[in-house]
């Protein structure tokens, strides 16, 4: 799968694609230039002469859905599936070993986890197993700033 995804839009003048779909951000370029995001969504012109609006929704980073004047048209992150995706919120944990040091790790490791639930490059064992190891080397580090701090 390709980090690129073309958006079937018909009647666009040129060619919409989201760059970024297998990471947690995103651009979406028009005609293979990059378009700012202005009044909560992207301004995609028509060969009618109008413009339609491109416009993003969805709670999980790396996981929203693509509208096009509010009709659905694709969903970033839809090859994950609902297993994979918990598996993603698993540093969390590390919030109850220390809240205040443990919360900008958890961060930081969901962030990480997005991207590698995400490739489809990567053996799904492998997909499942990286989350838990990332929590289980965080907890340690945690273990070890306690250690070193008391």
């Amino acid at each position: 799968m390709d980090n690129v995804q073309k958006l079937d839009i018909p009647g666009a003048r040129d060619t919409v694609e989201v760059d970024g779909v297998l990471g947690v951000f995103y651009k979406v370029r028009v005609g293979g230039q990059v378009v700012k995001r202005t009044k909560g969504g992207w301004a995609v012109p028509m060969r009618s002469g109008t413009t339609s609006k491109l416009s993003s929704r969805g709670i999980l980073p790396g996981f929203q859905k693509i509208y096009l004047d509010d009709v659905p048209i694709y969903a970033i992150g839809a090859h994950v599936d609902t297993a994979l995706r918990v598996l993603m919120f698993v540093p969390f944990v590390l919030i109850f070993l220390n809240p205040i040091v443990g919360l900008p790790l958890a961060v930081i490791l969901f962030f990480m986890n997005v991207s590698v639930v995400k490739n489809p490059q990567m053996p799904r064992p492998v997909r499942i197993i990286l989350p838990v190891v990332n929590t289980l080397v965080g907890a340690l580090i945690l273990f070890l700033l306690a250690g070193l701090l008391a």
